[in-house]
């Protein structure tokens, strides 16, 4: 028995490391979206510092982006595109948020498609039609004594 679950999951490790591999991530910030000509629109934060449980963060870049198909295929999935925040740590200077770390319980992202996608906050979206209509997009940021701080994403015209 114990050799069959090694078997499946040494299989499903490889598996996922050879369909993995040609994946392709978002683009960390508004420049890497610019030079790959992903990006589709800047948003301002209507305030730059947040406090996430007890860290205080610098709201860097808000931006929405397109990502391509593949690596192997750099064509621009234009089914999907994504609402992307960088932060960054003013005490540690890190720009980036662990997934290990819960922060689902300090972040709300009013909606159900936010997450942590390669250490930033992202929220997908696959209703193309809508990433021209969100002029505004709001998530609310939460203290240790969970005091929430709505912050909106205004779109630079």
């Amino acid at each position: 028995m114990k050799i069959l679950k090694f078997l499946l999951s040494s299989t499903a490790l490889f598996l996922y490391s050879c369909v993995g591999s040609d994946l392709t991530s978002l683009p960390s910030t508004i420049e890497e979206a610019k030079n790959d000509k992903l990006l589709i629109h800047i948003y301002r934060p209507s305030q730059r510092y947040v406090i996430i449980n007890n860290s205080k963060y610098y709201l860097e870049d808000a931006f929405t982006t397109f990502k391509f198909n593949s690596k192997r295929d750099l064509t621009i999935n234009k089914n999907f595109f994504s609402f992307i925040i960088k932060l960054k740590n003013i005490k540690t200077g890190e720009k980036m948020l662990a997934m290990e770390d819960d922060y689902g319980q300090f972040i709300n992202f009013h909606a159900d498609n936010g997450g942590i996608h390669d250490s930033n906050l992202s929220l997908n979206y696959d209703d193309i039609n809508q990433r021209d209509k969100l002029d505004t997009i709001s998530i609310g940021f939460k203290d240790h004594q969970k005091k929430e701080t709505t912050v909106k994403f205004i779109k630079i015209k």
